[in-house]
């Protein structure tokens, strides 16, 4: 059994059954945030006597399993609890080989996912690349991103942005005992987690605790400000009966009703962000937007690899508005940076751009498929363009676009949100991703190819291998964007009729 001494004690770990790689779950970070230590900033891991168990999953965060979540294994039986900020070390060898990390920050609207499921296991990741892996658990729903008025109210202000800072600490001080170099750490997300490392990219508290990202399906713009934050706050606390409330209130409820109101609130949508939940821009923890601290050249030195799938939005396929009206209704107001008297005639051309570009592409056109393709782009691929063109002159940004589909229902998800996870990791035989992602020697070839290209990443700040060739660094006149699917290659502005009606209709 592989053990190693850390400045908290010593652990035991198990080696991987289908792997080279010794394996050390549920490594506390922090202290539990539990009772007192509810809705209260992460404090420093008590130190252990003797040797700690390394060998479970520790417990995930507390959530509600959606349906979605379920069929994916996004929880997969996982226990919940509480007492959930631990993290898990996948390492080659406990030696000092001082190699690249990568820190995985998992997805889940804010509200759910937990890194203690086999879809995370980054064994073969970490095996493939000769690179040491970290997976970490933040609180999330009521418990990580509350935003109450009143005395103290700041210090509640995006905790689990507050718990990956801390985890980024831990490696810092503590990776190097695994064999990792913590001058060489690499953040990696999706969708939610994607989104926290936009986030983090904005906060000083984080600088210098990480030295590059990936940042897959991240939504730049899903960031809250804290009058509509304090707002949604509300609306909780009004579900449990305390609508006069404030932090007492959240940390005096029982988990269970918490949980209830959270998830009642959440359903009530839609939200303008999409999601209920989100980052704050409390101005003090987050003191920018991740749109304006890109856009004003911040942390312009780190290595940026950022991309989408191509059809995002297309993992909720189901009970989608069948008019373009209908459309209309849910998208205007989303385009909130235009007076109300121009929206109209945005979304008219918007939905003839999307629907023009899909006819001439051979795709199908019914109002759904055209709502779903705009609000691929309006949420998370041309934000993350805008991010590209940014940060252009840096000559240190890479732009991908994800395009295998996945079989499920019959081919109709396409490429979806979410679909890159199991290739990521090389988990294709992850549980419920056989349905999901399918499988083959093409699958296997891509997911190859993905996990080369983030370790290549993360050991020497470029994407390119041997294995897929040359990838241009993004620029607007080319707008080089690296397909990664049944088709491996460079494509140029890929889907430009879509990114022209956006920066027509002046998005930023």
């Amino acid at each position: 059994m592989p053990s190693v001494e850390t400045p908290h004690g010593r652990l035991e770990g198990a080696r991987s059954e289908r792997e080279p790689i010794a394996r050390f779950f549920g490594i506390p970070y922090t202290a539990p945030p539990v009772g007192a230590l509810r809705l209260r900033p992460p404090q420093p891991p008590t130190p252990w006597r003797g040797t700690r168990d390394a060998t479970r999953f520790g417990a995930a965060q507390p959530q509600r399993e959606d349906p979605l979540a379920g069929g994916l294994g996004l929880l997969h039986g996982a226990r919940c609890d509480e007492d959930c900020l631990t993290l898990n070390v996948f390492t080659p060898a406990c030696d000092a080989a001082a190699r690249p990390v990568l820190v995985w920050m998992h997805g889940g609207a804010f509200i759910g996912g937990t890194a203690c499921v086999p879809l995370y296991d980054a064994s073969r990741l970490a095996a493939r690349g000769d690179v040491v892996v970290v997976t970490l658990n933040y609180r999330v729903g009521a418990l990580g991103w509350s935003f109450p008025d009143g005395p103290h109210a700041e210090e509640v202000a995006n905790l689990g942005l507050q718990d990956q800072i801390a985890a980024l600490r831990w490696v810092r001080d503590t990776i190097v005992c695994f064999g990792g170099d913590p001058a060489r750490v690499t953040v990696v997300g999706e969708s939610a987690g994607a989104g926290s490392i936009l986030s983090l990219a904005g906060m000083p508290a984080a600088r210098g605790l990480f030295h590059g990202a990936v940042v897959q399906s991240g939504a730049p713009r899903g960031v809250l400000e804290p009058a509509e934050a304090s707002a949604r706050t509300h609306a909780v606390l009004a579900k449990l009966g305390a609508p006069e409330g404030g932090i007492e209130a959240l940390r005096d409820a029982p988990l269970a009703a918490l949980l209830e109101a959270q998830s009642a609130c959440a359903a009530a949508g839609p939200h303008r962000t999409g999601m209920f939940y989100a980052p704050v821009h409390d101005r003090r923890a987050l003191r920018d937007s991740p749109s304006h601290a890109f856009a004003t050249g911040f942390a312009a030195e780190l290595p940026l690899l950022i991309g989408t799938t191509r059809d995002e939005m297309r993992l909720y396929a189901s009970g989608q508005p069948d008019s373009e009206a209908g459309v209309a209704r849910i998208v205007a107001p989303q385009l909130d940076w235009l007076g109300e008297a121009q929206r109209k005639a945005a979304c008219r051309e918007l939905y003839e751009a999307h629907r023009a570009a899909r006819s001439e592409r051979g795709e199908p056109c019914a109002p759904s498929d055209v709502y779903l393709a705009i609000q691929t782009e309006l949420s998370l691929r041309h934000p993350a363009i805008r991010i590209a063109e940014a940060r252009e002159a840096t000559r240190n940004t890479w732009m991908y676009q994800f395009t295998w589909r996945s079989p499920l229902r019959g081919g109709l998800h396409g490429a979806c949100h979410a679909l890159d996870l199991p290739f990521t990791f090389g988990n294709l035989d992850a549980p419920g991703m056989a349905e999901f992602a399918g499988g083959g020697e093409a699958a296997l070839r891509l997911a190859a190819r993905m996990m080369d290209a983030w370790c290549s990443f993360a050991r020497h700040g470029d994407p390119a291998h041997d294995g897929i060739g040359s990838w241009p660094a993004y620029e607007r006149s080319r707008r080089a964007t690296f397909e990664l699917g049944a088709r491996c290659g460079v494509r140029d502005a890929p889907q430009e009729a879509e990114r022209r009606a956006l920066e027509r209709l002046g998005f930023a």
